[in-house]
């Protein structure tokens, strides 16, 4: 998937985050139910996600549904990138 942020850097942040192999992240049912994938993760990989995409993610944007999978958080940052840029809507 090609948008905001390349699903490739998706993983690599949070990956990074959580300390585990890439390729568990790209496998996973639901991003949430990784190790380490707390609270304080979720503030992290939101950060870097925000300073990579040049856009803040909307608080309300953030539930679960927007963790179920890498391709789930990219629309979210699509959409966020949009509405930073006065293209978008709300996902």
């Amino acid at each position: 998937m090609t948008g905001a942020l390349p699903s490739g850097r998706i993983v690599e942040v949070i990956a990074g985050v959580l300390g585990c192999d890439q390729g568990q992240v790209q496998v996973a049912t639901a991003l949430y139910e990784l190790p380490g994938f707390d609270s304080v993760a979720l503030v992290e990989i939101l950060g870097r996600l925000e300073d990579a995409l040049g856009a803040e993610i909307p608080a309300e944007w953030i539930v679960p549904e927007a963790f179920t999978s890498v391709d789930a958080l990219a629309g979210l940052l699509d959409a966020a990138a949009g509405v930073a840029s006065g293209a978008g809507d709300r996902p």
